[in-house]
C-alpha cells in the first residue's frame, strides 16, 4: 500500500515537472523571420553638406533607419573618406525589427581641398523568400549615401593643440598645455577650459597644474579675433596615477612539506602588460599564474609586481615561506651514500696507517 502511494506521488511529480518544462518552452521568446528581399537601411546625411568649411575639423551628423516585418540578425555602418579605408562605426550587437540610430562624429584634421565622404549601411538576416513561404535563405542588403565638400582655411584661423595628446598620463600635475595659432595679428584674447569648467584666460602656452583626478578629461583651447570668427580646438586625454593592486592567493607565510613545486596564483585588478615575480632575489617575467619549480628546502621570499599600461607599478605583499620536503628513501640513499663512502675510505686508510705504525714500533 505504501509502495503504491509512493509510486503515485512519483508519477504526479514527474507530470508536474513535465508540464512546467512545457510551460517554460512555450513562454520562451520567439523571433519572427522577416520576408525578403529586405529593404536596406535608409541613410540621411545632415552634415557635411556640399559647402566650403573654414576648418580642418568637419562635423559629420547622419542617421540610419530601417523597419522590417521580422527580426534581422545584423547591421553594420561604415564610413570612408576620399575612397580610403572603410571604418566600421556601428555594429548592431542584437536582433532588431527596427533601427533608428543617430551618429555624430568629427573628422579631422582634414587637408585643404575637395573631399568625398561615403557612408554605407548593411543589414544581414535569414529571411523567407515569400510572404507565406517556408523556404528560407540568407543575404546582405546595403545602401550608400555620399557627399562632396570643400575645406578652405585660407582666411580662417586654426588652433593646433600639441600637448596634451590623446593618450594616458601617469602623472596628474604640471601637464604642459601647448598649442599654435596660424593667425596672430588680430587676436583679442585666448584661453582654455578643462572639463567644461570656467574659462581661463592665457596669453600663450601654459601648464595644467593639477592635481587632475584619474580618468578621461577634455581640454578646449579657444582664440577670439577682432576681424574673423573665433576658433577653438579640443583634445581628450587620460590620467592614470593609480598602481595596480596585486594579491598573492596560493602561497602564505607558512611551512610547506609536500612538494618542491608550488603553484603561484595571484590577482591583479587591471590590465597589466608586464608581470614579474622575484623569489630569493631572482627576477622572473610571466604572463599570468604559474608554478614555482625546483625550490630548495629552506627559507624563501616571494614578491609579485604588475605594471599597467600607464607605467604604474603595483607590488604585492612579500611572502616569507619555508620549504621542508623530506627526501624520498632512494634520493636519501643517493644523498648520503657518497659521504659514507668517503668516511669508510678514510677510516680504512687510518686503520692501515695504524697497523703499519705498530709494526714499525715493534721492530
Amino acid at each position: 500500500m505504501k509502495k503504491t502511494a509512493l509510486s503515485l506521488i512519483l508519477i504526479l511529480a514527474l507530470l508536474i515537472s513535465a508540464m512546467s518544462m512545457i510551460g517554460i518552452v512555450n513562454s520562451a521568446p520567439t523571433y519572427p523571420i522577416p520576408t525578403g528581399p529586405l529593404n536596406p537601411p535608409v541613410i540621411s546625411i545632415e552634415s557635411p553638406t556640399g559647402m566650403t568649411y573654414v576648418s580642418w575639423f568637419v562635423p559629420v551628423e547622419f542617421s540610419v533607419t530601417g523597419s522590417w516585418d521580422g527580426y534581422v540578425n545584423h547591421c553594420t555602418v561604415k564610413l570612408s573618406l576620399d575612397d580610403g579605408p572603410r571604418y566600421v562605426i556601428y555594429n548592431m550587437p542584437f536582433r532588431a525589427k527596427e533601427l533608428d540610430q543617430k551618429f555624430s562624429i568629427t573628422l579631422g584634421p582634414i587637408s585643404e581641398g575637395i573631399h568625398y565622404l561615403q557612408i554605407s549601411a548593411t543589414v544581414s538576416s535569414v529571411y523567407r523568400v515569400g510572404a507565406n513561404s517556408t523556404t528560407y535563405t540568407n543575404g546582405d542588403f546595403s545602401s550608400q549615401a555620399s557627399v562632396y565638400f570643400t575645406v578652405n582655411t585660407a582666411n580662417q584661423a586654426q588652433i593646433l593643440i600639441q600637448s596634451p595628446q590623446n593618450q594616458t598620463y601617469n602623472y596628474n600635475k604640471m601637464i604642459p598645455l601647448e598649442f599654435t595659432v596660424n593667425k596672430t595679428e588680430s587676436i583679442v584674447s585666448m584661453g582654455f577650459t578643462l572639463d567644461q569648467q570656467a574659462n581661463v584666460t592665457i596669453p600663450r602656452n601654459t601648464t595644467l597644474y593639477g592635481p587632475i583626478p584619474d580618468g578621461w578629461h577634455t581640454v578646449k583651447v579657444y582664440s577670439i579675433f577682432s576681424d574673423i570668427l573665433p576658433v577653438s580646438s579640443t583634445i581628450t586625454f587620460n590620467v592614470d596615477t593609480t598602481a595596480p593592486s596585486v594579491s598573492i592567493l596560493s602561497i602564505q607565510d607558512e611551512i610547506y612539506n609536500s612538494s618542491n613545486n608550488l603553484p603561484l596564483i595571484f590577482t591583479v585588478n587591471e590590465t597589466s602588460p608586464l608581470i614579474t615575480y622575484i623569489i630569493d632575489d631572482k627576477v622572473n617575467t610571466i604572463d599570468g599564474n604559474t608554478t614555482l619549480t625546483g625550490l630548495q628546502n629552506g627559507e624563501h621570499k616571494l614578491t609579485v609586481y604588475a605594471t599597467d599600461n600607464a607605467g604604474n607599478a603595483g607590488t604585492s605583499e612579500t611572502i616569507d615561506f619555508n620549504l621542508q620536503v623530506p627526501l624520498q628513501p632512494q634520493k636519501a640513499l643517493v644523498a648520503i651514500l657518497p659521504p659514507m663512502v668517503v668516511v669508510f675510505v678514510a677510516c680504512f686508510g687510518f686503520l692501515i696507517y695504524l697497523k703499519k705504525r705498530n709494526k714499525s714500533s715493534a721492530k
